[in-house]
């Protein structure tokens, strides 16, 4: 799966390469169905980047099997219930 990141990706100032350890460490990334995009699923990462802060993750999930990183900030207080449940998949 190659990552293709979008410019709002580092709206919030997080790095590529901090974005991209949180995708390949989340085991269970949270599946949100896009009305919008019938062929892709909207992905959400939760988890510690290299440094253990917590950061949201958001991608597009693209026919080829590529991700779109369109999102990445420190993790908001409204996905704590669903860090939880990441973190169990572990």
């Amino acid at each position: 799966m190659a990552l293709i990141f979008r410019g709002s990706a580092s709206r919030h100032g997080i790095s590529h390469d901090r974005a991209t350890f949180v995708i390949r460490d989340c085991r269970c990334p949270l599946i949100a169905p896009d009305p919008d995009r019938e062929e892709a699923d909207v992905l959400v990462f939760l988890g510690p980047d290299a440094n253990g802060v917590l950061l949201e993750v958001v991608g597009i999930e693209v026919a080829r099997g590529d991700l779109v990183v369109i999102h990445a900030m420190r993790m908001r207080r409204k996905y704590a219930d669903a860090y939880a449940e990441v973190m169990a998949c572990r």
